[in-house]
């Protein structure tokens, strides 16, 4: 929400969003990814009143990974629908070296319409597809499971046309 203010804020003033570098994006997601993982977070909330904060970390990883535009936006998934009916029929086929199962994480969004909206995009090319809660960033939406290498480089290309900044094979999240 924060963010969408933010963006908001510079529309409103004539100003361009922050620019986005998927490299940095890129960098900035394995880390959150690291240090979300590597703290036993997830099961020390004392009950559903008083869920578990946030390790300092991982607050800042979210926010810089704000700061750094690294969010998708909806107006980034606009192009989804011509993109559909460009790509379909789509057939997820395996080719080239087969390499460990992985899931790609395709980025965060903001809202569930988006989640929706990306869900019923990705499973109607055939994709298996979740989202999940994300701290301080919103929800995490992943694709896979992708079994060969060309397989993850299609899904990674058509990720990044449908508009998110900066996909990646995930280290952590499997199906």
């Amino acid at each position: 929400m924060a963010l969408g203010l933010a963006l908001a804020g510079c529309a409103a003033l004539g100003q361009k969003p922050p620019a986005r570098d998927p490299q940095t994006c890129l960098r900035l997601f394995n880390q959150y990814d690291r240090d979300d993982w590597s703290y036993p977070h997830r099961s020390i909330g004392i009950n559903d009143d008083f869920p578990a904060l946030p390790p300092p970390a991982v607050d800042r990883d979210a926010r810089l990974l704000r700061n750094a535009g690294c969010l998708t936006r909806s107006a980034d998934l606009d192009g989804m629908p011509a993109l559909y009916s460009r790509l379909s029929p789509h057939v997820v086929t395996d080719s080239g070296p087969a390499i460990r199962p992985v899931a790609v994480h395709l980025g965060v969004v903001n809202s569930m319409g988006d989640e929706a909206r990306t869900t019923q995009f990705f499973r109607g090319l055939g994709y298996r597809s979740r989202g999940e809660g994300a701290m301080n960033l919103g929800r995490r939406l992943y694709i896979g499971p992708i079994a060969s290498q060309g397989a993850l480089d299609e899904a990674l290309a058509i990720a990044r046309e449908a508009g998110f900044i900066s996909p990646y094979p995930s280290k952590y999240t499997r199906f």
